[in-house]
């Protein structure tokens, strides 16, 4: 009987074959999908949005790439009057709309009454919403232990915060989804991060193993050839440059490799003509995606938080 009212609370389009079956019939195993595949219904985005041109902001959430939801945002009234909106912060969680909810209900006192046909205008200050994202109950925040992890390797965490700052990838946070930023993901073989622009990678470093050390990938423009001195130094860290390996890549990619810690990395990075050469290609690339308004094939693993706390201990110097 209990397995019968637990079902009447999932709605009839999620598992139309099980709705029918006698509670005899439905199996553990069924009843374990049905708590996975609702599970996965619930999960989604908390958002707070900022315009330069409203003083209030906008707290919602939304099961879709938050990028996606900020276009509509932008192109629908009364919100379109008062925009152009962007992120501010975000979370990926467990239970969107409860977490919405939640929010809401904390600062009803500050509920814009003034601009008719919406409910998500705050006469807020975002860091203060920012500062009870940073305290929402951690069962909630999305693959969190792949986060504490990657905080527990202070020379990893240092070397991102530092790679994030270089790149001003930050400054495209509306775009995540379009980007990519993917934590020990397990590809060949296992590696520590990996950075996606659309459909091809654009950094990665993986996990030293048979006694190598990491062999990092950094994707570029051409110019870097220029630098003679970079040159050397890839050649000294048993590193090659190659040419447009990959077929969706834009035109003049290079993709520099090297062996190393993650404090060879960050030397690297600090070699002149690197920044220059990463920002020509890593650029257009954004551009590209966001003419193009697609996701990339790999938004489902995008680490949504590590992005805000990286984000969070980058402003804060902190990190």
């Amino acid at each position: 009987m209990r397995c019968m009212q637990n079902m009447k609370c999932i709605e009839m389009g999620s598992v139309p074959d099980l709705l029918f079956l006698p509670p005899f019939e439905i199996s553990r195993k069924h009843m374990t999908k049905l708590t996975v595949e609702t599970t996965k219904q619930l999960e989604g985005h908390i958002y707070v949005l900022v315009s330069p041109v409203c003083e209030y902001i906008k707290i919602g959430g939304t099961d879709f790439v938050p990028f996606k939801r900020i276009k509509e945002i932008n192109t629908c009234e009364p919100y379109k009057t008062l925009g152009p909106w962007s992120l501010h912060d975000f979370r990926q969680v467990a239970d969107w709309r409860k977490l919405e909810q939640a929010l809401h209900y904390t600062f009803r006192s500050k509920l814009v009454k003034s601009v008719s046909g919406q409910k998500e205008l705050f006469a807020l200050s975002p860091v203060e919403v920012s500062k009870y994202l940073e305290q929402i109950d951690v069962s909630q925040v999305l693959k969190k232990p792949k986060i504490d992890r990657m905080f527990q390797d202070q020379e990893f965490a240092s070397f991102l915060a530092r790679l994030f700052r270089f790149t001003a990838i930050l400054n495209w946070l509306d775009l995540q989804g379009a980007w990519t930023f993917s934590l020990f993901p397990s590809t060949n073989g296992g590696r520590y991060y990996t950075i996606n622009i659309g459909p091809h990678e654009v950094a990665f470093a993986t996990v030293p193993k048979n006694n190598r050390p990491s062999v990092h990938m950094i994707h570029m423009d051409r110019l870097i050839h220029d630098f003679k001195d970079v040159a050397d130094w890839i050649k000294n860290r048993n590193g090659s440059f190659e040419e447009d390996i990959y077929a969706s890549g834009m035109h003049r990619s290079t993709s520099v490799f090297f062996e190393g810690s993650f404090d060879v990395a960050m030397e690297f990075l600090n070699l002149h003509g690197v920044r220059r050469a990463i920002i020509a290609y890593w650029t257009e690339a954004l551009i590209d995606r966001q003419e193009k308004e697609g996701s990339s094939l790999f938004s489902r693993h995008h680490n949504w938080n590590a992005v805000a706390e990286l984000k969070r201990r980058i402003l804060s110097n902190t990190l």
